[in-house]
């Protein structure tokens, strides 16, 4: 016989018919016996607020954890735009940035606030191409990204309750 383990510490429950979300909750204490944290605020660097309107999806903590972490963002000047058109990518500049790790974490760290953040998603995919060969001026370009979100770092996904739209997910 054959045994698996499995742990998940973790569970969201969504749903329009709270009567079937309650029985799940039920069917799944009496087997695993979960702890109920009520309504969803906070998952996995995800903020989440609902209100009669409907409901925000932002990364704002994460955003300024992120600019933390990096040190001398949180005092910087912010911009309005995610990156300078006038610099061209792949740079002329052959100067390689020395720090590999630090530039591969920082779009790593970039990559997941795309999760609300489209308007950056190009740009954070344009520079994950230079892992391997990125040079000062990508991670120039990675920094203005950043200084961009300083300004915005509030926005996100906003998802109406008066709109016939609906999202699925497997």
């Amino acid at each position: 016989m054959n045994d698996i383990i499995l742990a998940v510490n973790d569970i969201i429950l969504a749903g329009n018919d709270k009567e079937e979300i309650v029985g799940i909750k039920e069917a799944l204490n009496k087997t695993l016996k979960i702890k109920d944290l009520g309504d969803l605020r906070y998952f996995l660097g995800l903020e989440v607020a609902r209100s009669k309107k409907g409901i925000m999806i932002n990364q704002r903590k994460y955003a300024l954890e992120l600019l933390t972490d990096v040190g001398y963002l949180l005092a910087c000047k912010p911009v309005i735009t995610p990156i300078d058109n006038l610099v061209k990518l792949p740079s002329t500049e052959s100067v390689p940035f020395k720090d590999v790790q630090a530039y591969k974490r920082l779009i790593e760290r970039l990559m997941y606030l795309t999760n609300t953040r489209s308007d950056i998603t190009f740009f954070v995919q344009q520079l994950s191409q230079f892992l391997d060969k990125h040079t000062i001026a990508h991670y120039n370009a990675t920094i203005r990204i950043l200084r961009f979100i300083k300004g915005v770092s509030s926005l996100g996904l906003f998802f109406s309750s008066r709109t016939s739209a609906h999202l699925k997910a497997f």
